[in-house]
Order: structure tokens, then sequence, then C-alpha cells
């Protein structure tokens, strides 16, 4: 089978799923394969959270059954909207389906330790009015939030962002905080890996993205120890 050294399940929070799979399959070891259930979203609200926290638990469901070997949950604001820890709902859903369990908010974590990481700037697709709270889940990791840039996109508009953009806010957001030891790309929807390694080779920063540090987390925990070249020192080096 394709997945023949490990299948890697993920809950999409996303109103289309369109850029993950493409931009997983270009960094994924051969033989490591993507399941995939989408959780439609469509806004932010506190009643959208609710619902999107139910529909990720089934899709969480169905991915188990399906037998991968790892589920990752996407979507941090979705799934500590109920409250509690990244590491309680973890642990709580592994114990349930029988499954192992981390997130992608994990896996970043995992990745500013392996790399040092200090004072992390963030460069987001969305709206500067989400630079706050961008900044706050900096925080809420133990970490200095070197600030935030928000390219002013919204969740149907994401898969259309020009590949360019990503190079053009990292090198602004730098700018605005020279400080900063590392630049987070968090969404895993729209096109940032092409912009890994030069943005780490011009600016001399470390350049961690959502889907990137959830693959090397991944493949880490599977006890997969490939070091990929072109996306970064993360998964070159670590």
């Amino acid at each position: 089978m394709y997945g023949h050294r490990a299948r890697i399940g993920y809950t999409s929070v996303a109103f289309v799923t369109e850029v993950f799979p493409y931009t997983f399959y270009k960094m994924a070891p051969d033989g490591v394969a993507l399941a995939l259930v989408t959780v439609q979203q469509s806004e932010f609200s506190k009643n959208e959270m609710d619902r999107l926290y139910e529909e990720t638990m089934i899709a969480a469901q169905s991915l188990a059954r399906s037998g991968v070997d790892l589920l990752v949950l996407g979507g941090r604001p979705v799934l500590l909207s109920r409250g509690g820890t990244l590491a309680d709902i973890e642990q709580s859903v592994s114990d349930k389906l029988g499954v192992r369990v981390t997130t992608d908010a994990s896996a970043q974590l995992a990745a500013f330790h392996a790399l040092g990481s200090k004072k992390v700037a963030t460069v987001h697709p969305f709206a500067e009015g989400d630079n706050d709270r961008h900044d706050k889940m900096i925080e809420q990791l133990g970490l200095y939030p070197a600030g935030s840039l928000g390219g002013g996109c919204d969740l149907v508009g994401l898969p259309k962002i020009p590949v360019g953009k990503a190079l053009e806010w990292g090198r602004e957001m730098k700018k605005r905080s020279p400080d900063a030891d590392t630049l987070l790309f968090p969404c895993p929807h729209w096109a940032v890996i092409e912009a890994i390694d030069p943005l780490e080779q011009e600016l001399g920063v470390t350049v961690v993205t959502n889907l990137q540090a959830t693959l090397w987390h991944a493949l880490r925990v599977l006890g997969i120890k490939d070091k990929v070249e072109g996306y970064g020192r993360l998964l070159r080096e670590l």
C-alpha cells in the first residue's frame, strides 16, 4: 500500500482542504501517506467553534477506525474552545479511540524547542485585527511574541494566495521585528513552504510553518528519522 511506512491521519479545519495535501506530499518521505477528513469552517464565531469541535471529534473517530498510525488534530482555536489543555485533549482522545494522538499546535511547540527558538514573529494570512490573538498564542506556548503581521485574507480565499506573498510578508515582518529569531507561518491552508529556505538563507532566521512542523513531529513520533531537503532547517537537520 502507499503508506507502507506510516499513515498519518489529520482532521483539517478549513473552508476547503486544497493546499494541505499538495504540500504534504511535496515534503513527505516515500511510503508515508496522509489520511484526511475536512471539517468545514466558514467563520470564527463561538457557535461555529462549538460545531467544529463536535465535528472534529467525529472526524477523529473515522480516522481512528481507518487504522491510521498517528492521529493529528488540527485547528488549535477549535480544540481549546472547550477549555482544558492540548495535552489533556490528546490524552482523552487517545484513550477513547485507542490510537496515538497529537495536535498541530503541539508539533509547533516541539519544533520551537528543537530549534531553540526564543523570540517568535508570526506571519498569518488573516486580518491585522487578529494580530493580538496570534501574539497571545505564542505567549501561551511559553515564548516571546516578537509581533504579528496579517495578510488580510479570509478563509475562502486562502488557496488563492500567490506563492510570493509568504516571501513578501516574511521580509516585511523581519523589518518590523528585527530581533525575532524565528518566523512562524501558522496556517497550513495557503502556499508557504516555498518560502522557508529562501527566508532562512536571506534573513538569517529560523522558519516554522504549521504543516512543516506537523509533518516533522509526526514522523519523529512514529520513529521515522528521514532528513528532508528544501524545506528548512527543521526537516533538514533535526
